[in-house]
Order: C-alpha cells, then sequence, then structure tokens
C-alpha cells in the first residue's frame, strides 16, 4: 500500500481515539466519519468549536426538529468547512423553510440536503435549484415509485447543478440503472443511489458501466464484496476514470488494511469499502491538482461535493437503521 494512503489511515485512526474520548456518547459510526472528515480535509479538530456548534443548534431548533436528531454530523460537517459554523447554521435553517415551501416533505435528510445545497450552490441561484432539485426528484419517482424517498433528496440537489435540462438528465439515469442491471447488478435503492453518482460523469454509459462492474467483481475476487448500500464507493471510483488498476489496487488494499484494525475491523467489508473509497478519491483529486494533469474541473467539485454529501447521508441512513434495530429489540 502506498505510503501516503497508510499514513492518511494511521492519522484518521489516532484522530478517532481522540474524537471518541470527546464524544463518548454519540453513535460510533458517526465518530469514524468526524475522524474520516477531519483527516482529508487536513483542518485542525477542535472539540470545543463543535460543542458550541452543538449548543447554538439545540438553541435555534425545535425539540422534534431533524437537525437535532443530526446535530453532531452537522455541527461536525460546519466546523471542518467553515470558519463560522453558527452563521452557516442560520443559512441551512432557511434552505429548510426554502425547500419545505417548494414542496419537500420533512425527512431524517434533510440537514443533508441543506447541506449539500450550500457546498455546491451560490446564494444567487438558490431559488432555481431548488425548484429544479424538486422537478428531478418527482421524475425519477414517477420511473422508481416505491425506492424513491429523503434519501435521494441530496443527490437531486447535486444533480440540480447540471445544466442540461431535466429531462434529459432523468433519461440519462434511467439508461444508466438499466446498463447496471444488465451487468448483473440487482434493481433497488442502491442501483438508483449508484446511477445518480454516475450520471455526473458524461462519458458512455455502456464504458462506465463495464468499469463500475469491474470493481465489483475486483472487491469481490478479494473477499471484499459489498452489499448495494454501499453502492456509492463503486461509483466514487468509477468517476476517477484515469489509470483504474491503481486505484483499484489502492481501493482494496486500503480497505483490507482498515479490516485489519481493530476499530474498523466491526464496521464491516461494505463501511470499510466506503471508507477506502472517499480516502482514495480524495488523494486521486490532490494527486492530479498538485502535478498540474487535466482532469475535468466541474467533475472535481462534484467528487469533493458528492463525497462529503453522500458519505454524511449513507452514514446517517446506517445510523437510523442501527438505531430502529435497537429499539425493536429492546422492545
Amino acid at each position: 500500500m502506498e505510503q501516503s494512503l497508510k499514513t492518511k489511515v494511521d492519522e484518521m485512526l489516532e484522530l478517532y481515539f481522540t474524537i471518541e474520548k470527546d464524544f463518548r456518547w454519540e453513535n460510533n459510526l458517526s465518530l469514524h466519519f468526524a475522524a474520516l472528515t477531519y483527516t482529508q480535509k487536513h483542518i485542525k479538530y477542535e472539540k470545543n468549536r463543535i460543542k458550541n456548534t452543538n449548543d447554538y443548534i439545540k438553541n435555534q431548533t425545535r425539540l422534534f426538529s431533524s437537525f437535532r436528531s443530526n446535530m453532531f454530523m452537522i455541527s461536525m460537517l460546519l466546523c471542518s468547512e467553515f470558519d463560522d459554523p453558527e452563521s452557516q447554521f442560520l443559512k441551512l435553517l432557511t434552505y429548510e423553510k426554502w425547500f419545505k415551501e417548494a414542496g419537500f416533505k420533512n425527512s431524517e435528510y434533510m440537514p443533508i440536503t441543506c447541506y449539500a445545497l450550500l457546498l455546491s450552490c451560490e446564494e444567487s441561484m438558490m431559488e432555481e435549484r431548488i425548484r429544479k432539485s424538486l422537478e428531478i426528484f418527482k421524475e425519477i419517482k414517477k420511473y422508481h415509485p416505491w425506492i424513491t424517498s429523503g434519501d435521494d433528496y441530496p443527490l437531486c440537489v447535486m444533480l440540480a447543478n447540471s445544466e442540461s435540462p431535466t429531462e434529459k438528465s432523468i433519461q440519462n439515469i434511467i439508461e444508466i440503472y438499466r446498463a447496471l442491471n444488465e451487468h448483473g447488478f440487482r434493481k433497488g435503492n442502491g442501483l438508483q443511489l449508484l446511477s445518480h453518482i454516475l450520471s455526473f460523469s458524461y462519458e458512455n454509459i455502456q464504458i462506465k458501466s463495464e468499469r463500475c462492474k469491474s470493481i465489483f467483481d475486483q472487491l469481490k475476487k478479494n473477499k471484499l464484496k459489498i452489499d448495494s448500500q454501499y453502492y456509492a464507493a463503486l461509483g466514487l471510483i468509477t468517476l476517477l476514470d484515469d489509470d483504474q488498476h491503481e486505484v483499484v489496487t489502492n481501493l482494496i488494499e486500503v480497505a483490507n488494511y482498515l479490516k485489519r484494525l481493530k476499530k474498523y475491523k466491526w464496521l464491516g467489508r461494505g463501511m470499510n469499502v466506503l471508507l477506502a473509497s472517499v480516502i482514495v478519491s480524495k488523494q486521486y483529486i490532490e494527486n492530479k491538482t498538485e502535478q498540474n494533469k487535466l482532469i475535468d474541473t466541474t467533475l472535481s467539485v462534484s467528487i469533493e461535493a458528492l463525497i462529503a454529501a453522500q458519505t454524511a447521508a449513507a452514514v446517517s441512513a446506517i445510523v437510523a437503521t442501527s438505531v430502529a434495530a435497537s429499539t425493536i429489540n429492546s422492545q
């Protein structure tokens, strides 16, 4: 494994131990995501900033606000991205109001949806982006009514950044979905998410679908077969179409290294692959920038925002599932 990747994983683990002590009552998976986020952004972790932002969110929201159930996640993301997390949070509250006024339903994914908008849209374009996001969501729901819900909100916001007409964007997503299914991917919510992610690239659908299947097969061959809820990892790596052999080798080596670490082993191979995909994708983008090699700027920015928004959404979904299971088991 490349030394730079190993160093990042080791730094992430070391930071995790610190965050675990500081926020011992938070969901463990959220703490792992926090360590990942700070390590990837090369930002100094400050416990009190997150705690102060937590307190601020409490004071600014009602008891059953979806921002409260995602409080640590949102506080951590804002503190790692902005110098003024509290004023940025007020923007999220405003965006939530605008989303609901436009027709979006309340959802546990609304905080991440607002965060995706904050990351990827200029103030002057907010109204149009929200309108187009809802338009995209409704069109997707027409094709897949049973699997399209609030967890698709963040990606719809990202997809709405495209200059393509909504009808063309949706048709592209549907064609990718069908192509992936023909390559053996099972229909469902995970496949829909994967088709959304792959639509960020304008590459030939058949080529990127085949590459995605090749990555899946190589993971499986190395005993890293993943369930559909972790397909986002495949999407991120597929978008990096430069040197797939090197990228996939790095992905496998990082995932296996995580799997050998005590604190990560219990997360399961799916989450380890997802974490590895973020680490490898981030380094790929950084290397391209440092080497002054040509990389689609729009795609680069999209991947950066996609990593933040979609990984957060994936972690939120898994945390919510875990909490629900614990509640049922305790009854």
